[in-house]
This record gives C-alpha cells, sequence and structure tokens, in this order.
C-alpha cells in the first residue's frame, strides 16, 4: 500500500482511539485500540463525506479537511481523558499476560485475512481476476458505488446502477474506500485496504465484546471461531468426496460445504455470505457490538447519561453504514431498558431516534418488490412458515416440528441447540449473559415466519444478527463443558468441531486462488474503463449491458442506464423491468432507440462482447452515433451533438 493511504488509515484509528475518552466509560486499553479503530473509521467517513458532499466531489482537500476534524475530535477525547489514559497504560502493562488470547485471535484470523484480501484482485495480462466468486458477484456493486463517488460525482447520493433513485444501500463503507483514491490507491486496491482495516479488527472486537459479555477468555475466544467459522453438516461431504477422488481433493476442494440449494444447505458462512461480499457488515457487525458493549457497561457499572448519550450518537449513525446493526441496536436495547428501567435510556434513545430516523427515512426503498404469488402476505410481505425448511409439513402437518428442526441443525448444525444450552446454564456465565440474550430470539423466530427481503434468502441479514450474538452463548457453554471432566471436555471439542468444520473448510477452499478465482473483466475492459475515466464528464450516462461486471459502472465510475437487474430488484427499485427492456432496446437499435435515449439522458453507447451477447448492433450506431473509442473489440458511441 501507498504511504499516504496507509498513513490516512492509522490517522483513523488513532482519531478513533481518542475518541472512546469522550464516551465516559471505563475501557480497557485493548477495548480502546480496537474499537478505536473501528470507530475512527466510521467518525472519518462522516467527516470527510459533509465536505464532499458541499463540493459534490472527492479530492485530496476534501478528505485532509474531514480528517482534520476527525483528529480534532479525537485529540479533544485524549486531552479529556488525559488523566484516564494514564491509569489505562498502567493497566495494560499489570495485565500484559491476558492479553495473549485476543493476540492469537487476531494473528490467527489475520494471517488467513491477509492473505484472502491479497488476491481479492489480480491483475494479468489477460484482465482482471476476482480471488472469489462472491468478490466477483457483490463487489461488482460497491465498485461502482464508490467508484460512482470517486470518480463521478455522485452527490447527493444516488445509484449509479438505477440513476434518478436514491441510494438507499448502505454506501459509507464504498465512500469511506473513495476517499483514498485521492491518496493514490486505485479503485480495486481501495476496496481491498478498507476491507482489510475492519476485517482485521472485526475478530477482535468480537472477542473483547463476548469478553465483556460472559467474563471468560475461553468462552470469549470459542465464540470468535463459533461465529466465524459458522456451518451446518455439509462437511459430510467431503467423505464421498475423498472416496470419489482420494485425498488428492484436499488440495483443491471440489465446492462449498454450507452452500448448496440441489440439498437444501442455505447457510452459507457468515464469513462468505456476509463479511467479504457485503462490505458494510464489516461496519454494521462490528458497531452492532460495540454499542451493545458500550450500553452493558453502563448498565454493570451504573453510569450516567454522557455514556448513555454517547452510545446513541453512534447508534444514530449507524443506519448509513448498515441498516440491519441499527435496527439490532435499537430494538434490542428497547428490550433491555425494559430489564433495567433508568432514567439514562432517553439519553440513549434520543439521538438513536432523532438522528437514525430521518436517515432510515431517506433510506426506505421505493417500494416493496416482493413477490409472493399465490402465498399469504402481510402488509406485501410473503408469509412462509419455516423459510427454507422442507414443505413436506404442508401435507402431514405433523412433520414440521420434525422437517424444521432437522433443516437447522442441517444449515447450523449445533448452533442453535447450545444457544437453548446455555439459557438452561445460565448458571455457567457469570453475568448471566443468556438472558439478556434472549429476546434475540425474535431475530430468529420472526424470518422464520415472514419473508422480509424480496429474495427470501436474504432473511439471512436478520438470522446473521442472532447468529453473532448467540455465538458468544454458545462459547460460554462450550468453555463450561471444557472444565467439567475429561468426557465432558471431549464432547465439548466434538461440539465445537460440529459446529465450525464445514466453515473451515470453505474458508480453505475460497483461500485457494486457484479454484475461487473468476475474470472480472478482460484486458480490453480494463481499457475502455481507463479511457472512460479520462474523456467523458463524470456525470455521462452510458447504455451498456446490464451484466453486473460491466465495465463502465464498476471500474469506470459512470452512471448506466440500468445495471443488473436482480440487485435493483433487492434494492426495491421496481422499474428495473421496463429499463432493462428499454435498456436492450437502445443497444439493439429498435425504432424507439432514439425516443428512449431523449428519456433517460443518456450520452453514450458502448457496444462490447457483453452488448454483442444480447443483440447490441454496431450497424445501427455506426449510422446513428459517433465513434469516439475503437479498439476493436469495445466501441464506444457519443449521441447528440
Amino acid at each position: 500500500m501507498e504511504l499516504g493511504p496507509a498513513l490516512f488509515l492509522v490517522a483513523c484509528a488513532a482519531a478513533g482511539f481518542g475518541t472512546t475518552y469522550l464516551s465516559g466509560l471505563p475501557l480497557n486499553l485493548e477495548e480502546r485500540i480496537v474499537f478505536g479503530a473501528v470507530l475512527g473509521a466510521t467518525l472519518v467517513a462522516a467527516t470527510t463525506f459533509v465536505p464532499a458532499l458541499l463540493w459534490r466531489d472527492v479530492t485530496p482537500a476534501t478528505v485532509s479537511l474531514g480528517l482534520m476534524v476527525g483528529l480534532a475530535v479525537g485529540a479533544a477525547g485524549v486531552y479529556v481523558g488525559r488523566r484516564r489514559m494514564v491509569g489505562d497504560w498502567a493497566d495494560a502493562r499489570r495485565r500484559w499476560p491476558s492479553w495473549w488470547p485476543l493476540l492469537l485471535v487476531l494473528l490467527v484470523c489475520g494471517a488467513w485475512t491477509v492473505h484472502f484480501l491479497h488476491q481479492a484482485y489480480v491483475y494479468t495480462p489477460a484482465g482482471l481476476f476476482a480471488g472469489y466468486v462472491n468478490i466477483w458477484g457483490d463487489w461488482a456493486a460497491h465498485l461502482s458505488f464508490a467508484g460512482s463517488f470517486a470518480y463521478g460525482h455522485n452527490f447527493p447520493p444516488e445509484y449509479p446502477v438505477d440513476p434518478g433513485h436514491r441510494l438507499g444501500y448502505p454506501f459509507m463503507i464504498d465512500f469511506f474506500a473513495a476517499d483514498l483514491i485521492p491518496l493514490g490507491l486505485s479503485l480495486t486496491e481501495a476496496l481491498t485496504a478498507t476491507s482489510a482495516m475492519l476485517g482485521l479488527a472485526l475478530p477482535g472486537v468480537i472477542y473483547l465484546a463476548a469478553l465483556r459479555f460472559t467474563a471468560s477468555r475461553s468462552a470469549s475466544v470459542i465464540a470468535v471461531f463459533v461465529f466465524l467459522l459458522s456451518g451446518g453438516l455439509g462437511f459430510v461431504r467431503l467423505l464421498s468426496d475423498i472416496q470419489t477422488g482420494g485425498l488428492a481433493v484436499l488440495q483443491h476442494l471440489p465446492h462449498e460445504y454450507t452452500l448448496n440449494r440441489d440439498i437444501n444447505l442455505q447457510w452459507l458462512n457468515p464469513v462468505l455470505a456476509y463479511i467479504v461480499p457485503q462490505r458494510s457488515t464489516l461496519f454494521g457487525f462490528t458497531l452492532a457490538l460495540i454499542v451493545l458493549v458500550f450500553i452493558w457497561v453502563a448498565i454493570r457499572e451504573n453510569l450516567g447519561w454522557p455514556a448513555y448519550a454517547f452510545s446513541g450518537i453512534v447508534a444514530g449513525l449507524m443506519p448509513v453504514y448498515h441498516v440491519h446493526a441499527y435496527g439490532t441496536v435499537v430494538a434490542l436495547a428497547l428490550f433491555w431498558a425494559v430489564m433495567n428501567r433508568r432514567r439514562e435510556w432517553f439519553a440513549y434513545f434520543a439521538p438513536a431516534l432523532l438522528i437514525g430516523v430521518p436517515i432510515v427515512v431517506w433510506m426506505l426503498p421505493p417500494q416493496n418488490t416482493s413477490i409472493c404469488g399465490g402465498a399469504p402476505s402481510i402488509g406485501g410481505y410473503c408469509i412462509q412458515l419455516g423459510w427454507l425448511s422442507p414443505t413436506d409439513w404442508q401435507r402431514y402437518l405433523w412433520l414440521f416440528p420434525f422437517d424444521f428442526a432437522w433443516f437447522w441443525i442441517w444449515n447450523t448444525s449445533l448452533l442453535a441447540p447450545l444457544i437453548i444450552a446455555g439459557h438452561l446454564l445460565v448458571r455457567w456465565f457469570p453475568t448471566a449473559f443468556p438472558r439478556w440474550f434472549a429476546p434475540m430470539w425474535l431475530w430468529f423466530v420472526v424470518p422464520n415466519v415472514v419473508i422480509l427481503q424480496p429474495w427470501n434468502w436474504d432473511n439471512t441479514k436478520f438470522f446473521v444478527f442472532w447468529a453473532l450474538l448467540g455465538s458468544v452463548v454458545v462459547g460460554g457453554v462450550i468453555a463450561g463443558m471444557l472444565q467439567r471432566g475429561r468426557a465432558v471436555a471431549i464432547a465439548a471439542v466434538a461440539f465445537l468441531m460440529l459446529v465450525c468444520l464445514s466453515g473451515f473448510l470453505d474458508l480453505y477452499r475460497a483461500s485457494d486462488f486457484a479454484v475461487s478465482s473468476a475474470e472480472f473483466t478482460d484486458a480490453g475492459g480494463l481499457k475502455v474503463a481507463q479511457w472512460v475515466r479520462q474523456n467523458t464528464s463524470p456525470y455521462a450516462v452510458f447504455a451498456v449491458a446490464d451484466d453486473h461486471n460491466s465495465p463502465i459502472p464498476t471500474l469506470a465510475g459512470r452512471r448506466e442506464l440500468v445495471g443488473y437487474t436482480a440487485w435493483l430488484w433487492t434494492y426495491g427499485l421496481g422499474d428495473y423491468i421496463q429499463r432493462g427492456d428499454d435498456d436492450k432496446r437502445v443497444l439493439d437499435g429498435d425504432p424507439t432507440a432514439p425516443a428512449l435515449v431523449k428519456k433517460y439522458g443518456v450520452d453514450y453507447v458502448m457496444i462490447g462482447p457483453q452488448e454483442i451477447a444480447i443483440g447490441g448492433s454496431r450497424a445501427y450506431w455506426d449510422a446513428h452515433g459517433k465513434v469516439v473509442y475503437d479498439d476493436g473489440e469495445y466501441v464506444i458511441y457519443r449521441l447528440g451533438s
């Protein structure tokens, strides 16, 4: 990484470290360091966004100004907490031996993260390759969003893949990446660097949160790996793979073991389903845990208004970083407030709602695009009892409990049974955390009844928070078993392997570039994207194929008439069908093309391999547009005068 971007990220972490002293919370040094890395990125993303919004561009000046504001906030925190900071350092030196579990977690998880992200994007003479299928897929949207900020003057933010709609996706992780581009990183490097910063912090945040919730270092270490290696019983397929291909299959695993819809394996490992591809969860998971820890400490230490207010401010900003995390810290906090009634809760909920609700309203999708068919619905949201579990029970009702229970064991192994055991073994927890976790079962029950997203699989966006906090309960149960005799300890190790083995196999396979990589775009795509960035207006609109990996929105940072329509459907953008049809008419040279070009304000048409594959007509546009770029493979036509 270039020195400038590296110093910027370090400065963000430093600002966050100082900001923790404004909370009034008695955190220890390691919490301030790890939590501060996330809070600093959160703070600086916000302080750099404001000048960029006013200037309508991301420039070295907007980045520098925002960073200075963030550092000023951190410096104020250091000044306010200067006496406490001295005590924190003394306390840390005294407790130094107790740091080793945290360092172990950071080392093990960091080694995989660095290796994996090092090959996230690889440039070759043939083109650009993505190191994992969900980077090839989902990161295309993140490239488009980040590129629209860095290259496309996308302020106020709108969907570059469906211009005219407010950008309702939690975009701050991608704006944060855009901050690094004026400092010298490429677009792909910026995504990788920001994922690395927050991805390296995430295991530490989980560990430290679990340590607060369980008061057990062993339980906290286990909780980290229970969540990050979460998976079902799909590892049993490895036996048949070995029988078929021999031990050689272990070098390059042939498929994933946590996701196979043919056999109803739906619980893709959270790292590969969310932390890697969705990116915004890097803020969502960490901020949710940090805010909940802050509230937890405030309750247990009987702290006053400032601690609650600080937590509420952080919570209030969260929707633009991750909406589902915001909903979690507000809803769960409401249950906790009922369990521990005190006036200070007003200091939490006031900023959490006054700041957060307007952001949520601004981000709401234009419409609910759920498709229920003949299934019952509530307010347009489909009822699907048991989520994706087998439907045999619809003929034989008595089968439902068995189908439902087996589905979740098949998909998540012993995760749910061990969480339930935590409620029964609450005395094993010095802090009685299972009781405070209990409301999170709603994050499991409700999505098993109502499909809360247009795509039913996306209900995992709710289940995953149940799994995240539930992993802490599981950590406590397994740690307790390890202390209760040899036989019980052996069972505990077996349970841990059953929960984690499938996820381990999938993470191992995902880090194998030989089997997990895919070409994102060819050399011609890289060249045309560079030309577009340098030779077209940042506000230009292109008609291109609606493939997710078109080089125009993803690498050039330009708006397109319509993007990948499956995404637009899940974003709640109901015009995707009409726009998709109109985009094809434009590319095909349909008689309505001139009117559609005028309707959508299209400035350029590109005819390349992806467009030709769906019927794009060079002959038509040779006659009706002006060729401004032609490398024999990709041709760009300028429209109008």
